[in-house]
């Protein structure tokens, strides 16, 4: 990410009118039966960390990363306020890699960076669980995106073909007026 993406982002976060969402996704939230909470669990472009505060009180060891200061800086608030623990990584996602079979949990929520998919595939321990969603072409109809900030028809399904699916979802949804995609896999232990 440029130092004009940080600057956004950051921008966004100190902004006095911005209200943080402090609750998780809809799609982790209700999915949590799935997590057993322990481990490693690695939030990619976590903004102000709600879904990393809540994977810390899923039991997991939650790390966020994310190019913007502030936003760590607000996960880092929620997580006190909601007596979690987690550690920020403060980190340029284009040159940002994690470890290779270090995590058992990896969340990705609103964010594409096509050149991560295959770090987040090798970063995930076997066993370990993927949840991915982020915006679709369906959301096109409704912004001024571009092209390459959403998913193609079936694409995660593509690019994480060597994981097992356990559910996976499209939907356009003309009521918000947005258009997302929405996976969980695991990889295989052996």
């Amino acid at each position: 990410m440029s130092s004009k993406d940080q600057a956004k982002w950051d921008k966004k976060y100190s902004a006095t009118d911005h209200v943080p969402a402090s609750e998780p996704s809809e799609w982790l939230e209700s999915h949590a039966f799935l997590l057993p909470g322990t481990g490693k669990a690695l939030d990619i472009a976590a903004g102000e960390g709600r879904n990393t505060v809540f994977s810390a009180l899923l039991g997991y060891d939650a790390y966020a990363v994310d190019v913007s200061q502030a936003g760590l800086d607000k996960a880092k608030l929620l997580a006190n306020e909601k007596k979690a623990k987690i550690s920020a990584i403060y980190a340029d996602l284009d040159e940002y890699r994690p470890e290779p079979n270090e995590y058992d949990l990896i969340l990705c929520f609103n964010f594409l960076d096509r050149k991560l998919f295959p770090a987040i595939q090798t970063a995930l321990k076997p066993g370990g669980l993927l949840f991915y969603e982020t915006f679709s072409s369906d959301h096109l109809k409704y912004t001024s995106f571009k092209r390459e900030w959403v998913l193609e028809p079936n694409e995660l399904l593509k690019v994480f073909h060597d994981l097992r699916v356990l559910r996976y979802r499209e939907v356009d949804d003309t009521e918000a007026q947005k258009g997302f995609a929405s996976l969980i896999a695991q990889k295989p232990i052996a």
